[in-house]
């Protein structure tokens, strides 16, 4: 079989400063001319083109468990045993029965009805963040807005005690930074202290919960959940949690900077939101599709099965990325693909993941950000970049580390 190939001047390296700013010229040139690559910093492929990611998000010969139902190594189970006990848990991981069972006993927990229901309290949060922002100046959304407020509504939700926002924030980074198979050992373990301190707090909640239900309340129906008839492991339980931190509170934050900033770079459309506020959700949608935070690489599969696919060799146990990013801007997937419209009305987005593998988080993490949009721009009638946003280098997202922008309230 035919192995991928690329010009030998196109190459992906999503850490190049201009691929980071704006990587849709390059994604553009890979469906054009290496829509299947051959990444060799991870022994593995992206695939760029929308008909080839929708196609193999739904192929049963992929799966997100890295290590092929094998488990953790030996190795790896002594040096890092916190990581190896959330990880194991998760959903990624999980084999389709474990997969089916855990997540037919919590997603009526997490359905839009469901969550409707603490908007209320979303609301609340979100607005003690903005009482304590400037009236007028420039403010850093990364870091004065958009990094403040979901962490406290996702501890909110799960009636954890204030006073741990940075060291879930640091937990939640670090569990979806460790997703990514090429990271160097010596980062991978930077990333250990977080974890180890996370577990160690979600771990104490859960003992305090369990001694202290409380009425209509997530981790106490979670609980529940647990001790029915041994329904969902201690395990399963403290990897959900993590998993509703990372769902809750790391995507959030960036889909919020990234609307934001999007929003101000398209004047017209930010006119049309403040005119219909409701249009807030498909602002959302819009962003991910335009510019999504990812660093580039995609949705992470793993070949379970070795099979060909367009003439390309996916051998057993190879990383395969389903580039969602360039897959949105693809023409096969909507018309005017470069043109941000806040009205478009996209299905089959990808973004959040397919099936049995749609996120969990999905609907909490759109309702947080709908309304932090809303109540942003209601608090500030006047708004401009007053600068270019400066990025990071997380291995998983274009994080935007500072936007600073000129804000004021109505005179």
């Amino acid at each position: 079989m035919l192995e991928a190939s690329a010009p030998s001047e196109l190459k992906f390296d999503p850490f190049d400063p201009l691929f980071v700013e704006d990587p849709y010229p390059t994604f553009r040139r890979f469906r054009e001319e290496a829509p299947i690559y051959a990444w060799d910093h991870v022994k593995g492929h992206i695939v760029f083109r929308y008909r080839d990611v929708m196609a193999l998000i739904r192929d049963p010969r992929l799966g997100t468990d890295p290590t092929l139902g094998g488990g953790f190594s030996p190795e790896l189970r002594a040096a890092w045993p916190d990581y190896v006990a959330v990880r194991e848990n998760d959903l990624f991981m999980m084999r389709p029965e474990a997969h089916a069972r855990v997540r037919k006993l919590v997603t009526p927990l997490f359905g839009p009805r469901q969550l409707e229901a603490h908007r209320p309290r979303v609301a609340q949060i979100i607005q003690e963040v903005l009482a304590k922002l400037p009236e007028r100046g420039v403010i850093n959304v990364f870091r004065d807005f958009a990094q403040t407020y979901p962490v406290r509504v996702i501890a909110a939700m799960l009636n954890i005690p204030s006073g741990l926002e940075a060291e879930f924030l640091a937990f939640a980074d670090a569990l979806i930074a460790t997703i990514f198979p090429g990271l160097s050992p010596e980062r991978f373990a930077s990333y250990m202290p977080a974890i180890s301190r996370g577990r160690e707090i979600v771990r104490a909640v859960i003992a305090d919960r369990r001694a202290h239900p409380m009425e209509d309340d997530l981790m106490t129906h979670l609980i529940s959940a647990c001790d029915d008839a041994d329904r969902l492991s201690d395990g399963e339980l403290e990897s959900l949690i993590g998993g509703l931190l990372v769902g809750g509170s790391d995507t959030t934050v960036h889909l919020t900077t990234y609307a934001i900033l999007e929003l101000l770079r398209h004047p017209d459309q930010l006119a049309l939101l403040r005119a219909e506020p409701s249009l807030a959700r498909s602002t959302l949608d819009e962003t991910l599709r335009y510019n999504a935070f990812g660093r580039g690489g995609g949705l992470t599969r793993f070949v379970e099965e070795s099979f060909s696919w367009n003439g390309v060799e996916f051998h057993r146990g190879q990383p395969l990325f389903l580039n969602t990013q360039s897959a949105l801007r693809d023409p096969e997937f909507v018309a005017d693909p470069d043109v941000y419209d806040i009205r478009r009305r996209t299905n089959s987005s990808p973004w959040f993941g397919h099936g049995p593998h749609f996120c969990l988080g999905a609907s909490l993490a759109r309702l947080e950000a709908e309304t932090a949009l809303q109540q942003f721009l209601a608090r500030y009638p006047t708004l401009e970049l007053a600068g270019k946003p400066v990025y990071g280098n997380h291995p998983i997202f274009r994080d935007i580390l500072d936007l600073p922008v000129r804000v004021a309230v109505a005179d």
